[in-house]
């Protein structure tokens, strides 16, 4: 593997909480583009460790790597989700929206400092997992933290490198949360992130959603879901995919059959996300089954995002980045 310079603990930004940070894994490549990187833990738990080998994919990707940290859920004692906090996790704590405005202040503190680090601020992906597929898909379709919504205009500030564009170029989501509508909860996590039920807040409901902010000028988005996830149905990855389509935004979804969140067969068997690539290689002759929404303009040919459709793993990421951001 070629050699790949790790910055590890830069600080992007300082919260009253505490400083959140990031590491950055740097291929031996001039001006390459960037992956960030939001991982997962039901937005309450893990840190930016969670990620499936950053080293090894910086290199055999040819992108720069930025794993983020960003504000974890408070759980307040006597929570029902007491059980996923873990109270040694150094990670600073607010509540939502606070984990989406870290992300947007990640990436517009990462493209001010391109020059200094020497990848491209024009080409810049952002790829999640479950909750961290949340906040990805939201970042994609959300350019400015404050177009989130009236429900929580009192709830988001631009501090951080406020004079860098937030937006991004394309997005990868394994498993990640599309719709907060399709929940009912009055316990849980969701209605901890929301500040309620969502008959009590059907506006944050809403607003939370990536697929309600969906228009003609989102990024290009690939999808990765097991058809039997019980913990982020596979509906939320068809509901993004389909509103993506509907405005003639190019996408790609795979569905894997039989299987559960993190790629597993039974929630039982649920690792971290370190894992994941390495369960998704092993078997690359899963089955599965793959949707395509390519447009082509009047008189054009089709493009595909990921030429030639590999199995769902880090060649068709590979594959999709380099049409996307390269």
């Amino acid at each position: 593997m070629e050699h790949v310079t790790v910055h590890e603990g830069v600080t992007y930004a300082d919260r009253p909480a505490g400083e959140m940070k990031l590491d950055l894994y740097l291929p031996e490549r001039e001006n390459p583009p960037l992956v960030v990187y939001v991982h997962g833990g039901g937005w309450i738990a893990e840190t930016r460790a969670n990620i499936p080998e950053p080293e090894q994919y910086a290199a055999e990707w040819g992108v720069a790597i930025a794993s983020v940290s960003y504000r974890l859920q408070e759980a307040p004692d006597g929570s029902d989700v007491k059980e996923m906090y873990d109270p040694e996790n150094p990670t600073p704590r607010g509540q939502f929206p606070d984990h989406f405005v870290d992300v947007k202040a990640a990436i517009r503190w990462l493209r001010a400092h391109a020059d200094d680090y020497g990848y491209d601020a024009a080409a810049v992906a952002v790829w999640g997992a479950s909750a961290g597929g949340h906040l990805a898909l939201l970042a994609g379709v959300v350019d400015d933290v404050t177009d989130l919504g009236d429900a929580f205009a009192d709830k988001v500030e631009q501090t951080v490198a406020s004079d860098e564009s937030g937006a991004v170029q394309a997005v990868v989501s394994w498993y990640g949360v599309a719709d907060f509508t399709l929940t009912d909860d009055v316990e849980g996590i969701i209605p901890l992130l929301m500040g309620g039920s969502q008959s009590e807040y059907p506006d944050r409901y809403e607003q939370a959603s990536p697929v309600t902010h969906v228009t003609p000028d989102s990024p290009p988005t690939l999808l990765m879901h097991g058809r039997e996830d019980e913990v982020v149905d596979v509906e939320h990855s068809r509901r993004f995919f389909d509103a993506l389509d509907e405005v003639a935004v190019d996408a790609i979804r795979y569905e894997l059959h039989d299987l559960n969140h993190v790629w597993v067969e039974s929630v039982e068997d649920i690792e971290s996300e370190r894992v994941g690539m390495e369960l998704l290689a092993a078997d690359p002759t899963h089955p599965q089954s793959v949707y395509e929404a390519t447009h082509v303009e009047t008189g054009g040919s089709p493009d595909p995002l990921v030429a030639d459709l590999p199995p769902a793993g880090p060649e068709a990421i590979q594959r999709f980045l380099e049409r996307t951001i390269e």
